[in-house]
């Protein structure tokens, strides 16, 4: 903070006086046990709204040392639960301006991690912003972005997990008309409301479909969605399996998908050229897409075989086929890999 009323002493008049108020606020907290701090911050915004002033200057420096200190106050959860839709929007306003991506990921990490007051639209934001710097030309703000995006969604469901054993209220029941709504279950609790939402639209973004909440992000990468849902189904089985909404997800949004994105290889042999039907049907296959689809089918095999039936056959079905002589041979030894991880299992 002394060092941001420096910084904005000449050109920035009003950011140096509302840092400073800060600052005598401060000092007079520094007389009160650590506990009592806290809790003095997480009730006041003394020292959050001088940060939140500052960044809205625009000022690179000034950027970077507000988000610097609103993640030391983040980290100790020092922040009132008001702000968090102000910081949440801050974050937002840097990525648009192009400015500290690396810092605004951090931020987004431990503003989900070491606070529990992210819900709703809030979550949709801060995944939006981690979707956008995924398309990124930097490759380290990419890389980092995607890292960050496969923790918060993974932190989700590990959320969901517990808010499902603490709860520990039975089975959760609705009809289908809910279940095929674009909103969420309203008798979901809040983490499992935003678990629902944010894989309902895994789904739609990886099938290249509009999402349906996370409304700022047009589209991601095949490959990324199917990380991640590959990441959700193995780690979580049993929320799928024993959620009726989710299962509900599994069976008819899932399943689908892994189906129609397998249309290309199954069309396609080392004979033939593209099939003039149209629709891209018949083009040849993509290995990276073609190689975590297998992942999936896998953990849809080991996992949920008693809840997809059917659907699994089709798979085995499908594998069998990747097994035929024309196919290309990258083709047929994952097929063989996966088929021998399921016989080993």
């Amino acid at each position: 903070l002394r060092t941001l009323s420096s910084e904005a002493r000449r050109k920035h008049p009003a950011v140096k006086e509302s840092v400073e108020r800060a600052i005598l606020k401060l000092r007079h907290y520094s007389t009160l046990p650590n506990d009592a701090i806290i809790e003095a911050l997480q009730v006041s915004d003394d020292v959050v709204h001088p940060l939140l002033f500052a960044c809205e200057t625009k000022n690179a420096r000034f950027i970077q040392l507000s988000l610097t200190s609103l993640q030391r106050l983040i980290s100790q959860n020092a922040i009132p639960e008001s702000h968090i839709a102000n910081i949440v929007a801050l974050l937002w306003n840097v990525v648009v301006m192009g400015l500290d991506d690396l810092r605004v990921l951090q931020t987004v990490v431990l503003l989900f991690t070491a606070t529990p007051h992210v819900h709703g639209q809030q979550l949709a934001k801060v995944l939006s912003v981690c979707f956008r710097l995924h398309n990124s030309k930097d490759p380290v703000t990419s890389n980092t972005a995607t890292a960050t995006m496969r923790q918060l969604v993974t932190s989700l469901f590990e959320r969901m997990a517990a808010e499902e054993e603490a709860a520990a209220s039975g089975n959760l029941k609705m009809s289908m008309a809910q279940m095929s709504s674009r909103k969420s279950p309203v008798n979901l609790p809040p983490c499992a409301q935003d678990a629902y939402l944010v894989f309902q639209d895994l789904c739609q973004l990886t099938n290249g479909d509009p999402p349906y909440w996370l409304s700022e992000v047009p589209e991601i990468s095949r490959t990324l969605g199917l990380e991640l849902l590959e990441t959700l189904l193995g780690a979580h089985p049993e929320i799928f399996l024993q959620i009726p909404e989710f299962s509900f997800m599994l069976k008819e949004r899932v399943c689908p998908l892994v189906i129609k994105l397998f249309s290309p290889s199954i069309k396609y042999n080392l004979a033939m050229s593209p099939s003039p039907l149209g629709g891209g049907v018949a083009d040849k296959p993509s290995f990276p897409v073609c190689l975590r689809l297998l992942r999936i089918v896998g953990v849809l095999i080991k996992h949920f075989y008693v809840l997809l039936v059917t659907e699994c056959e089709i798979f085995l079905s499908l594998l069998v086929k990747f097994l035929e002589i024309d196919k290309p041979i990258w083709q047929r030894v994952l097929a063989v890999e996966v088929l021998h991880q399921l016989a080993v299992q």
